[in-house]
């Protein structure tokens, strides 16, 4: 359940003022008593739709609680939490007597920043629940304190009530009006609107009240349950009022030196006691002291604790790590496909320098034929030309002779060569056999290149595999075989 309103820590003090006739006496002020201490340390909080009762004799510090919450006085020390819109029903206290009873309504409104549309439909409401007729019309100071107390409830309980305080003025009514304010205040809490009600009789604290705080002279003597509060201070009321008449003075003036000789810092170290175990340390104390003595506004720990959650929650989804997680996956995949790339361009540059090679291989061998062949035909044309048959004929054999010797070497030339190539054929054929390989289709517009980088191998492997020598060339639907 939500706190309509948190009180913590909640003292007021007052000066003594020490008339002249006192002072000719001999009773001089001194920085021990020239003050007291109306509240004591006060901690509570309302729930929405709970009404809370307050409860204790003349001068215990209700009035002065009520006036703190109310926003009139302000507080020595000590932090009220409340977000709530607060009034104040009070037979002294909220409203202006030069003013008449409607225009004290209006001006009322016209704090609350109400439309004029819903304003005239509250004036309505209030005049209707108050019941003063032509009163209205004359100004409050000409009021009764029954008729006072009338038109404060009804402005407190109809104009946007969200807390409302009510100071002591159920006994001020008759019964009627009684009955139609309780019947008021009821529905109010069933909406939510919280209460805080002073009354000196009991019975009505019990019936409105599902809790009560019991003061005395400035303290919290106890807060919980009002049938269980009340019945304590019942009992401390017959214990009093049992006491001979010296008793009970001996009694009060005991229990006002205590509010003269209260020790602040005594309530000071609980608050920083409480500071400590939010996570604060001693050089956070001068912050400390001056939200306690001096800003007295919301309950620090409350804002600290509302800010760590909404800290918190901010920082839940962090969706940072599938971001990185995947640009990391787009760095690896473009290494992989630099390394392989560049594979095959290694090996694709190796084919072609092998080509080249076998090409200037080739070129050489025509030259060396075609140098032989002018050296015969030079030869055969100086034989033609000499006269003498004898040179002609040993000409003709030895060139017959060149010519079969140059056969013979280019035959075992050819041959060698051959049988070369046909070992190699068969050591490639036996190395390939000896390798695990799959057969494969080619697919429309695949390389051997593309084919090597799919396989995880190379272009010259393929080559060697298929018995392909140079060619690079591969048509769609053809089976190639490749490395497992």
């Amino acid at each position: 359940m939500m706190a309509k309103i948190e009180l913590k820590y909640i003292t007021k003090e007052s000066p003594l003022l020490i008339d002249k006739k006192e002072r000719n006496k001999g009773v001089v002020q001194t920085a021990e008593n020239d003050s007291f201490w109306q509240l004591r340390g006060i901690s509570l909080d309302i729930n929405d739709g709970e009404a809370v009762g307050l409860v204790g004799m003349n001068g215990s510090g209700k009035s002065a609680l009520l006036q703190i919450i109310a926003g009139l006085t302000q507080q020595t020390t000590g932090f009220i939490t409340c977000p709530s819109r607060i009034n104040l029903a009070s037979a002294t206290h909220g409203l202006a007597d030069d003013q008449t009873g409607l225009e004290n309504i209006r001006t009322k409104i016209a704090e609350a920043d109400i439309d004029s549309f819903k304003g005239d439909h509250l004036t309505n409401g209030v005049i209707n629940f108050c019941e003063l007729g032509q009163w209205l019309y004359r100004p409050v100071s000409e009021y009764s304190i029954g008729m006072r107390a009338r038109l404060s409830l009804g402005i407190a309980l109809y104009i946007q009530p969200e807390l409302v305080l009510i100071d002591d003025l159920f006994f001020l009514l008759d019964q009627d009006f009684f009955q139609k304010t309780a019947a008021r205040i009821q529905r109010l809490k069933d909406l939510g609107v919280s209460f805080f009600i002073s009354d000196s009789r009991g019975l009505n604290v019990e019936a409105f009240c599902e809790r009560t705080v019991w003061l005395q002279f400035g303290e919290q003597q106890d807060f919980g349950p009002s049938r269980d509060v009340m019945q304590q201070y019942q009992y401390f009321i017959d214990y009093y009022y049992g006491l001979s008449l010296p008793e009970q003075n001996d009694y009060l003036a005991k229990k006002q030196q205590e509010q003269v000789d209260f020790d602040i810092s005594h309530l000071y170290d609980e608050f920083k006691s409480e500071q400590f175990k939010q996570g604060y340390t001693r050089k956070d104390e001068p912050r400390m002291r001056k939200a306690f003595f001096v800003e007295r506004g919301a309950d620090p720990v409350g804002k600290t604790a509302k800010k760590e959650k909404t800290v918190n929650t901010e920082s839940e989804p962090a969706p940072a790590q599938p971001k990185k997680s995947g640009k990391m996956g787009w760095i690896v995949t473009a290494a992989v496909i630099l390394v392989f790339g560049g594979g095959w361009w290694f090996a694709e540059s190796q084919q072609f320098s092998l080509s080249g090679k076998q090409a200037s291989e080739s070129s050489q061998v025509e030259k060396r034929e075609k140098a032989d062949s002018s050296s015969l035909a030079a030869a055969k044309k100086k034989s033609n030309t000499s006269s003498d048959i004898a040179a002609s004929s040993a000409a003709k054999k030895q060139a017959s002779e060149k010519k079969a010797s140059s056969e013979k070497a280019a035959s075992e030339k050819a041959a060698s060569e051959k049988k070369a190539s046909s070992e190699k054929s068969a050591s490639s054929a036996s190395s390939s056999s000896q390798e695990e390989t799959q057969t494969v289709n080619v697919g429309d517009g695949e390389t051997i290149g593309e084919l090597a980088q799919k396989y995880a191998t190379t272009v010259a492997k393929i080559q060697e595999l298929n018995n392909m020598g140079s060619d690079i060339n591969l048509t769609a639907g053809d089976s190639v075989k490749v490395p497992k």
